[in-house]
C-alpha cells in the first residue's frame, strides 16, 4: 500500500513539474534566438504565424515509427509462429502496436500542418487535415483557457463553437495574445482582466511604401488643425461612434465605415 502511495505520488509530481521546466527552457530559448514570424505560404500582408514546436512532431513521429516496428515484427510473429497457445497474442500485440505507430505518425503529419496566420483583421486557420478556414476578429466573442499540461487559449463565436485553440508553448503564442487583446478586446478583457501584452510585429496601421498614414501631414505644409479637415482630434473616438464599443457593437473596421462616412473620399476607421 505504502509503495502504491509513493508511486502515485511521485507520477503527480513528475507531471506537475515537467511541463514547468519544459515551459521555462522554452521562453529561456526564445529569449536567446529568434523564430521566422511568418512561414512560406501564408499571405503577404501576415503578421505572424503560430504554429507548434518542431521537437513535438519529431518525438510523436519517431515514437511512431518504433511501434510501428516492433509491432510489425510482433504480428509476423504471432502469424508465423507454429506455437498455437503463444501464437494469438502476439499477433494481437502487435496489431494494437502496429495501429499506435500508425496513429502516431499521423499525429506528427497532422500537426505539422496545423498553424494559425494573423492578419491585420482576421486569422486564417488550418487544423490538422482540416480545410483552411478564416476567423474575422469580429466573430471572435469569448476566449477561454485551454485545460492540459502546458495551458493555452481557445476562442469561441457568438453561439459557442470553437474557432481555433492553441497552446501556450507555441511559436508565436505571445504575438497572437496581444493580436487578440488588440482586435478583440472585449472577449480578452472578460479572459485576462486588464492585462494586455504589447505587441511585437509592424503596426497594422502602418502606411503602405510610398502612401502617408491617415491624418498625416502634407509634406512642406503645416499639420492641418484636426477639427477643420473632419478627423477627430488625437485619442478621440471617431464621430458617430462611440467611445466604447458595447458587447454587441463591432469594431469599425475597413469594410464597415462610421455611419457619418459620405462618398469615397470620407475616413474610413
Amino acid at each position: 500500500m505504502g509503495t502504491t502511495i509513493t508511486s502515485v505520488t511521485i507520477a503527480f509530481v513528475i507531471a506537475a513539474v515537467v511541463p514547468v521546466l519544459v515551459t521555462s527552457a522554452i521562453r529561456r530559448g526564445d529569449r536567446k534566438r529568434k523564430h521566422q514570424r511568418v512561414l512560406a505560404g501564408a499571405a503577404p500582408d501576415a503578421l505572424f504565424t503560430v504554429r507548434p514546436r518542431r521537437w513535438q512532431r519529431v518525438i510523436l513521429r519517431t515514437i511512431g515509427i518504433l511501434l510501428a516496428v516492433v509491432g510489425a515484427v510482433l504480428l509476423l510473429a504471432g502469424v508465423t509462429s507454429t506455437d498455437e497457445p503463444d501464437a494469438l497474442p502476439v499477433g494481437i500485440t502487435g496489431g494494437f502496436a502496429l495501429l499506435a505507430g500508425v496513429a502516431f505518425v499521423l499525429l506528427a503529419g497532422a500537426l505539422a500542418r496545423t498553424r494559425i496566420d494573423a492578419l491585420p483583421d482576421r486569422l486564417i486557420v488550418r487544423k490538422g487535415f482540416r480545410a483552411e478556414r478564416e476567423v474575422h476578429h469580429t466573430a471572435i466573442a469569448s476566449i477561454r483557457p485551454w485545460t492540459g499540461p502546458y495551458g493555452g487559449i481557445q476562442a469561441r463565436d457568438p453561439n459557442g463553437a470553437v474557432l481555433f485553440d492553441t497552446v501556450s508553448i507555441a511559436i508565436g503564442y505571445p504575438d497572437l495574445e496581444a493580436w487578440l487583446a488588440e482586435r478583440a478586446p472585449w472577449a480578452w478583457i472578460a479572459y485576462a482582466g486588464a492585462a494586455t501584452p504589447a505587441a511585437n510585429w509592424p503596426a497594422a496601421n502602418a502606411p503602405a511604401p510610398g502612401r502617408p498614414a491617415p491624418n498625416a501631414p502634407v509634406q512642406g505644409a503645416p499639420y492641418p488643425a484636426a477639427a477643420t479637415q473632419g478627423w477627430p482630434a488625437p485619442g478621440a473616438a471617431p464621430q458617430g461612434w462611440p467611445a466604447q464599443r458595447g458587447p454587441a457593437e463591432p469594431w469599425p473596421t475597413p469594410e464597415t465605415p462610421g455611419p457619418n462616412a459620405q462618398g469615397p473620399d470620407a475616413p474610413k476607421y
